[in-house]
């Protein structure tokens, strides 16, 4: 009696466990079936809309550029708050100094942009053209006032010059990326 029980249980035993895997190797092949279901559904829809995995290849790269772009701007304004915080404990740093040398440096950014803006003006031509042209003076317009917005935001008058300056050199840094992230690499080269 003893082994019919044992063999009865063995048997239970067996078929749980039979049943236990077949559960456990049917959830990977649903997980694999629901997963390839997406991937087609995905590839139809990127069919539908004209987009091969190349051009969602090209916008990643571009998303990480403009990421890219803003983490070396963040890191630029903060390597520029802690030289004048460090300049300003110094007594022999004046505030014009400091203004001269964000003018120095706006100076160096502005040849960077004049540089590639004539270097876009030769890649294009009509249409395209004029719609950039367009879209560079408002961008002239909306950093000179948000410039001047910014430095007349600080009430102490002999910072405004720098913070000024500064202002207009982090805005120009950011449109100098953007003009070479739209570019691409190789043409910003």
């Amino acid at each position: 009696m003893e082994q019919l029980i044992f063999t009865v249980i063995g048997a239970l035993l067996t078929w749980a466990f039979y049943f236990i895997q077949r559960i456990a190797e049917r959830r990977g092949t649903v997980d694999a079936i629901e997963r390839g279901k997406k991937l087609l559904a995905l590839k139809q829809e990127l069919d539908g809309a004209h987009t091969s995995v190349e051009d969602l290849r090209r916008f990643e790269n571009k998303l990480i550029g403009k990421a890219e772009t803003a983490a070396r701007i963040a890191d630029n304004y903060f390597g520029k708050a802690e030289a004048i915080a460090r300049d300003n404990d110094d007594d022999r740093v004046s505030q014009a100094d400091m203004g001269e040398q964000a003018i120095v440096e706006l100076s160096r950014e502005q040849t960077r942009l004049d540089g590639l803006v004539e270097h876009l003006r030769k890649q294009l031509d009509g249409e395209d053209l004029r719609a950039f042209e367009q879209a560079h003076q408002a961008w002239l317009a909306f950093r000179e006032r948000h410039a001047r917005f910014v430095s007349q935001s600080y009430s102490s008058g002999p910072i405004r010059p720098l913070i000024y300056a500064v202002t207009m050199e982090s805005i120009t840094v950011a449109w100098i990326n953007e003009l070479e992230t739209q570019l691409g690499e190789d043409e910003a080269a």
